[in-house]
């Protein structure tokens, strides 16, 4: 009896043992590093958590801040708790993003601040979250590989062979001399350039007023070129094409239209003599103004005689008896 009871408290014992011993996890196991237990948690959602290992760093301006200690998918995200340290303070509106450090390292969770032109927020307390649209998960590794595929296989490693081998071509010869020629050439360009600057900005002061003036007649070329302008200018050809037909037809300066050189030395000539008459009129028109205004217009205004001297046949002055000159001219009896 002793003997059986014996064997089975060994049993329970041993059962004990092993489920306790199935029951150990390694991520319970203490390891090294700070584990933030004075801290706080906040929650990070993230549409992809893939190869997001436990107990990953979060670094926030390039320091570890705190560890990850919970990952949780649900029905639209991947919920990643993390212990942040008590003295850290996380704006509620910071980026996160996952990160690797290098190829082949841990991805690890980064915190990035917002722009400083950015009012102030809250900071995020304890079970604050991190909503999805900020922050950004890593590209898939199937992703990653298929566009690398993509890239070696598409020719972009040959086009670029190609384009360096193009580059070669283009280059002056005779190696590094020849590029320092035309380094040269261009630096003698560029100084040139600089030294007439002043014809540059003249220039570009032309185009700018050339600009200004077309924009201040900006109506007109409107009116031309609206349905009135474009009727305008479909009859002013019409009519230009009869005209083209008809001035031919009487003679042209091509043909049998010679005529018209003397006709154009004789309207010269009489041009040239009515400017020789232009001349003699002005010359001539004071004396005439004269004649009439000191002669002619005043003998009109005031039609009389003064006499002045009256001189008989004997030599005598009778222009003392006036009595006998009105008796002599009829005047009185």
């Amino acid at each position: 009896m002793n003997h059986r009871t014996s064997r089975l408290a060994l049993a329970i014992a041993s059962a004990v043992t092993i489920s306790s011993c199935a029951s150990i996890n390694v991520n319970a196991l203490p390891q090294p590093g700070n584990a933030y237990r004075g801290g706080y948690d906040i929650v990070i959602e993230f549409n992809s958590a893939l190869n997001l290992p436990d107990r990953a760093k979060v670094v926030l301006d390039g320091t570890s801040v705190g560890v990850v200690t919970k990952v949780a998918a649900t029905t639209r995200q991947v919920d990643v708790t993390a212990r942040i340290g008590a003295n850290v303070v996380v704006p509620s509106n910071i980026d996160a993003a996952l990160q690797q450090a290098t190829v082949l390292g841990d991805i690890y969770v980064a915190l990035d601040r917002p722009r400083t032109d950015q009012p102030a927020v809250p900071a995020l307390g304890p079970g604050g979250r991190i909503p999805l649209a900020h922050t950004t998960s890593p590209p898939q590794l199937e992703d990653t590989i298929a566009s690398l595929a993509n890239f070696v296989s598409s020719g972009s490693i040959q086009r670029i062979q190609n384009t360096i081998i193009g580059i070669n071509r283009v280059q002056p010869p005779g190696g590094q001399g020849g590029i320092r020629k035309l380094a040269s050439q261009v630096a003698t360009d560029l100084s040139d350039l600089s030294n007439n600057i002043d014809l540059v900005d003249q220039w570009l002061n032309s185009v700018s007023e050339t600009a200004q003036v077309t924009h201040n007649r900006i109506a007109l070329y409107q009116d031309m070129l609206s349905p009135e302008g474009l009727l305008g200018n479909y009859r002013t050809q019409v009519m230009a094409s009869y005209l083209s037909i008809a001035v031919p037809s009487i003679g042209s300066i091509f043909q049998g239209g010679y005529w018209l050189v003397p006709l154009l030395h004789s309207l010269a000539d009489a041009m040239g003599v009515l400017q020789h008459s232009k001349w003699d009129f002005e010359r001539e028109y004071p004396a005439w103004q004269r004649l009439f205004t000191d002669y002619f217009l005043p003998q009109d205004k005031n039609p009389a005689i003064n006499i002045t001297s009256i001189v008989g046949p004997d030599g005598r002055e009778l222009s003392g008896d006036v009595q006998g000159l009105l008796r002599i001219i009829g005047a009185a009896p």
